[in-house]
């Protein structure tokens, strides 16, 4: 069965990852200069909170659930809630926007977004939430594939690698797109997001990262201080909860850390599920 994100959106890795991409859209913004911003796993774009799949889990609550009513805030989160307010514009939050609507919202007149998602029903239903765009280009093809699509006339970009993580060997897939991604388009920054469900197996990509990239890279990650307990099925399949995940920046925007430390502090203690909870930044590779 194909992954389906309406299951899991808006819960607490969304809003870490989505606050992190405004973060990255107005790095970008802040030169005149036009860019292009490239989605391996776009997904549908709009996700519906009350729907089956939503309410069947209930993650949503745990995560954005807990960001309304919030007044001021510091940005990039100022940014991130302006955004899910406009797709709710009753005050009553019943969409969620996906990472395509998000940067739509932030891109410019002269950017781009092109848009992989290869099942062509969630395709088509990213193209309707979009609507008649000429700045957006949906393409039914396997993200793994996107580096194609490199460099951008623009010479300036940002790429979203956020697979469903179905495949075993996802992590290692990450890391070459990124590396081939580097070969076309070295200056092109880059945004690899993870979960956080085996410590070993994590620290064994982003040590590759590590020595296997060449350009400076920096990783994000929060902790929601939840219990460690794993799970057994009744296949004797041992099952590890998701209580973090990260996202990896290669080529990160000047001060990217110390502009995202106020959002980041504030999440951590909002979303948090354990009284350990924290966010971090580490430079994997030094500038």
């Amino acid at each position: 069965m194909h992954y389906r994100h309406s299951y899991h959106a808006g819960n607490f890795a969304d809003v870490f990852k989505h606050v992190m991409l405004c973060g990255l859209a107005a790095a970008l913004n802040r030169k005149d200069k036009p860019w292009c911003y490239v989605d391996t796993h776009a997904g549908a774009g709009l996700y519906d909170l009350g729907g089956e799949s939503a309410t069947r889990t209930s993650e949503w609550e745990e995560g954005i659930g807990r960001l309304r009513g919030f007044g001021e805030v510091a940005e990039p989160l100022a940014t991130y809630l302006r955004l899910v307010r406009a797709t709710n514009p009753d005050d009553r939050l019943r969409h969620y926007p996906g990472s395509p609507l998000l940067v739509q919202g932030l891109a410019r007149a002269g950017d781009r977004l092109l848009l992989c998602e290869k099942m062509p029903e969630v395709a088509d239903d990213l193209k309707i939430v979009l609507g008649r765009d000429a700045r957006v280009a949906v393409h039914v093809r396997d993200g793994y594939e996107s580096h194609a699509l490199l460099p951008p006339a623009e010479k300036r970009g940002l790429m979203l690698v956020d697979p469903p993580f179905e495949r075993g060997d996802e992590l290692d897939a990450m890391a070459e797109l990124s590396l081939k991604s580097l070969a076309r388009f070295a200056g092109g920054v880059q945004a690899l997001w993870y979960p956080v469900k085996n410590r070993h197996v994590v620290s064994g990509f982003l040590r590759r990262m590590g020595r296997e990239s060449t350009r400076p890279a920096l990783n994000f990650e929060f902790d929601t201080g939840a219990p460690r307990e794993a799970e057994v099925s009744a296949s004797g399949i041992t099952k590890h909860p998701l209580r973090g995940c990260g996202l990896l920046v290669v080529n990160p925007p000047f001060r990217l850390a110390q502009e995202m430390e106020p959002s980041l502090r504030l999440i951590a203690r909002t979303l948090a599920q354990g009284p350990d909870a924290h966010c971090t930044a580490t430079w994997i590779r030094p500038e």
